[in-house]
């Protein structure tokens, strides 16, 4: 194709700065909002992470001093002691009642004090001593504490017990959750312990704080708070008001938009809560921004002056280029593993090997008696019923709902590697193909009759759905073999049955299948139904030479019908038979080649005389010479006739309804399978039969007549290449122009200046 620089020049830089600059133009703004979106995110989602990390470290230590306060309450002295009288000079008991006190204090860093008192004794003991030695003025507030409803609590105050100290207590009855206690425990923590494992106060976006259930704050960055209630701010009222255990929400602190995130204990109603500034998460995001533009805008600049420096060098030979990348064959990884991977690669495949090796000996006894079993039903010397009850060993507990036989022939060995006595082992080698492709569960043991190879099929699905698939096994295994042998194979593929019993009739099928195949050469996969619409029951009767004869009139060959009725009747006639044998098989060939004609739907108009006459006739033959010449000369060479000119309008019949879809519809998406569908026979026949006919396959046929179309626009119309690419169902024109220059060896453009 030419090209006027110039306006292809301009073209290819419009169209490199369009490319260029505007993938990157949506690239920067996809990668600032999401940039933006990801950090604001990761942002709440840190939050939420150290929210939770504190809520379990300061849970972790009030549990801890919940748990250490209750050890005490149930301890033997203590639970004793609420009732009785105490003074400094029951040294005993106070100094036990001392080392409980200090287990406390020792065991949890924080804790100021812990009290014990007696509400109907009056005494009190803290770890600074007894009665008037231990602070008496708490007295007051430990009876308060004694009122509340709970059983234990916690709570924060001023004063008290740690002076103007803020601090937390921890309240726990005793007896356990008593209206009417006999003591209380209380436990005084400093806030200052529980503000050093809040691990988020004061971060670098934002603050977090700790609230009781009265709302009042326990732990604030800002001292001044602690303590005071924050029950009326604005920005609270959501979490305040919220049912839910955890969450997070925007609202408006002190003028500023800020990101809320909180969670309520479970344990004692406290909330912990984070405020996250989201103006300061917005300059992180800004830095980002500017950092986009800057790199947009660079590589804008960048592809501006590639775009006007390249585009001058690379719009000459930029086609040729194209041609070189499309025809180019993918290529595989070519990276060789490590040594110690290979070494770990060839272990694998020594442990592989010979866990194969012993599955094979350990199996291989129960491998030959499938096959037994298969040998006997396909030659009919097991019932099906006894059969059936065997299906266990093949993995089955009954039959499949469709199954068929499909048998596979090696077309020839000329011109191959191997020699015909190879044969044998091919065909073996075949089975082993068979039986690797083919699952297990949908197969019986794959077997070597004679010169073929069979396998029973089945599938829980029938109708058109089985066929498919047995056609997709049979192209897959045939292309195997061909890769791996490099031989060509025929398959034939039975009508499709349900019970065992019609085994040997579907092998029969398989094979009269593939007799087919005279006709339509090599690689053939042939299904019964396509080739023999018409079922032929089949008898347990030596029908070996009777199926060669039928095979030959099928074929159409008037000399291979004519040797086989030759060898038929040579086969008929042994010594050893009695006279009445002779009459029984003449009379069943006779029958047989009626039925063979009717099912076939062969006129019998060549045929003088009624089946009566002919067999009064065929009793008063006498010698070999004139039962041959009558069956050659009523039956055999009418039918030779008949089938060679029904299978050549059959043949022509198919290729003339194809060339005429195609004539008509060659500007549509026209098929193979769609046009075979049309005509109700299946595409790999028909495939077959078109090439048989044409001398080329449908897809040839197909890209020739629509070249010979395109020529034909290209001479008489203006139409542009691109709208005749189209119109022809091309992807593109390039495609189209490949195509055409390859048949006519030169381009669409090209013929047109010729034309005119």
């Amino acid at each position: 194709m030419s090209f006027r620089s110039s306006s292809y020049l301009l073209r290819l830089m419009i169209l490199s700065i369009v490319i260029g600059t505007i993938p990157v133009l949506l690239l920067g703004t996809f990668a600032y909002y999401n940039s933006s979106r990801i950090v604001q995110a990761k942002v709440n989602e840190s939050n939420t992470q150290l929210l939770q990390q504190t809520q379990l470290r300061v849970e972790q230590t009030l549990r801890t001093i919940d748990n250490s306060a209750t050890q005490l309450l149930q301890s033997p002295v203590v639970t004793s002691v609420f009732d009785k009288e105490i003074t400094n000079e029951d040294f005993q008991l106070v100094h036990e009642l001392y080392n409980g006190i200090s287990l406390i204090q020792t065991y949890e860093r924080g804790i100021k004090d812990v009290f014990l008192y007696s509400l109907s004794k009056q005494w009190i003991i803290s770890s600074s001593g007894v009665n008037d030695y231990s602070l008496p003025a708490f007295k007051p507030q430990l009876e308060a504490y004694a009122k509340f409803a709970a059983g234990s609590f916690w709570t924060s105050e001023p004063g008290h017990a740690v002076g103007n100290e803020h601090a937390i207590y921890f309240i726990k009855k005793y007896p356990f959750n008593s209206p009417n206690p006999t003591g209380v425990i209380c436990v005084v923590l400093s806030s200052d312990a529980l503000r050093e494992l809040n691990g988020v106060i004061d971060g670098n976006l934002g603050s977090a704080f700790i609230m009781d259930d009265r709302s009042q704050v326990i732990i604030h960055g800002d001292q001044n708070l602690v303590g005071t209630s924050l029950a009326e701010q604005p920005y609270l009222q959501k979490l305040l008001h919220s049912q839910e255990a955890t969450g997070q929400y925007t609202a408006r602190f002190e003028g500023e938009k800020v990101t809320v995130t909180y969670r309520k204990s479970s344990y004692n109603s406290w909330y912990y809560v984070s405020i996250a500034s989201n103006e300061l998460i917005n300059k992180e995001n800004r830095i980002i921004g500017w950092l986009t533009i800057f790199v947009c805008l660079g590589i804008m600049l960048v592809t501006l002056m590639l775009a006007w420096f390249g585009s001058k060098k690379m719009y000459g030979p930029i086609q040729t280029i194209y041609h070189k990348l499309m025809g180019m064959p993918s290529v595989a990884d070519g990276s060789k593993p490590s040594g110690e991977l290979q070494v770990i690669g060839e272990g694998v495949n020594y442990l592989i090997r010979n866990q194969s090796i012993m599955l094979d000996e350990l199996k291989g006894q129960q491998a030959q008696l499938k096959e037994f079993f298969v040998q006997k039903l396909f030659s009919g010397t097991i019932k099906p019923t006894a059969f059936e009850e065997k299906l266990g060993l093949f993995g089955l507990e009954q039959p499949w709902r469709s199954m068929c036989v499909v048998a596979i022939q090696i077309d020839s060995l000329k011109d191959t590697r191997y020699e015909e006595a190879n044969r044998d082992l091919l065909m073996f080698a075949v089975n082993n193909i068979v039986g690797e492709l083919v699952p297990v569960e949908q197969r019986l043991v794959p077997i070597v009759k004679s010169d073929s190879q069979v396998t029973i099929v089945g599938s829980s699905v029938d109708g058109s759905a089985f066929k498919h698939h047995i056609f997709s096994l049979a192209d897959q295994i045939q292309k195997a073999i061909l890769q791996y042998l490099d031989i060509r194979v025929s398959i034939g593929i039975s009508r499709t049955f349900s019970s065992f019993e019609e085994t040997q009739q579907a092998q029969h099928e398989a094979m009269t299948a593939l007799k087919y195949r005279v006709g339509l050469g090599q690689e053939s996969i042939l299904f019964i139904e396509d080739v023999q619409p018409q079922k032929v029951d089949w008898y347990r009767y030596p029908y070996m030479g009777e199926q060669t004869l039928l095979d030959a009139i099928r074929s159409g060959s008037v000399s291979q019908a004519e040797q086989a009725l030759r060898q038929f009747i040579e086969e008929l006639f042994q010594p050893q038979k009695q006279h009445r044998d002779y009459q029984l098989s003449l009379m069943r060939l006779f029958v047989d080649l009626l039925k063979f004609g009717q099912e076939l739907s062969l006129p019998m108009d060549n045929i003088s005389q009624d089946e009566a006459s002919l067999l009064q006739s065929l009793s008063k033959l006498r010698n070999i010479e004139e039962i041959e010449s009558w069956f050659w000369t009523h039956f055999v060479h009418p039918y030779v006739q008949e089938l060679g000119k029904r299978r050549e309008c059959q043949y022509k019949q198919i290729s003339e309804a194809i060339i005429d879809m195609i004539t008509r519809e060659f500007d549509s998406e026209l098929t193979l399978e769609e046009c075979s569908a049309r005509i109700n026979y299946h595409p790999h026949y028909v495939s077959r039969v078109f090439r048989q006919e044409t001398g080329i396959n449908f897809g040839e046929y197909l890209m020739q007549y629509r070249i010979d179309i395109a020529k034909k626009w290209l001479s008489e119309s203006d139409m542009k290449v691109a709208d005749i690419a189209e119109r022809l169902q091309y992807n593109n024109s390039a495609n189209f122009i490949r195509s055409f220059r390859k048949q006519v060896g030169m381009t669409p453009g090209q013929y047109r200046e010729e034309r005119r």
